[in-house]
């Protein structure tokens, strides 16, 4: 078995738009919240390859308890240890190009 170590897991949220417009509203028909941070993203693609894998490191809070059950859902076996702050997220807008 592979262990992997995340210390700073995150909640990863896209934002995915056709373009990106300055100076307005901007709407999305759908995000997507994965399960992220370098260890998790290796734990995932272990997963993938066939290999059976540990995730392990600190989560915290609602976004701590959502990272365990995506990958609870995923199927990759995880043991934390639970802190007392809140795990961290990070956004991303996609998008092709922009419109002034």
């Amino acid at each position: 078995m592979i262990t992997s170590i995340t210390m700073n897991p995150s909640i990863d949220i896209s934002y995915p738009l056709n373009r990106l417009e300055l100076n307005t509203v901007n709407r999305v028909k759908n995000t997507t919240k994965t399960p992220g941070g370098k260890g998790l993203n290796v734990a995932r693609v272990l997963k993938e390859f066939g290999e059976d894998v540990m995730a392990t490191g600190l989560l915290g809070g609602f976004l701590g308890q959502t990272i365990r059950s995506g990958l609870d859902n995923q199927g990759i076996k995880n043991d934390f240890s639970w802190i007392k702050g809140e795990t961290r997220n990070c956004i991303a807008i996609l998008h092709e190009g922009i419109i002034k």
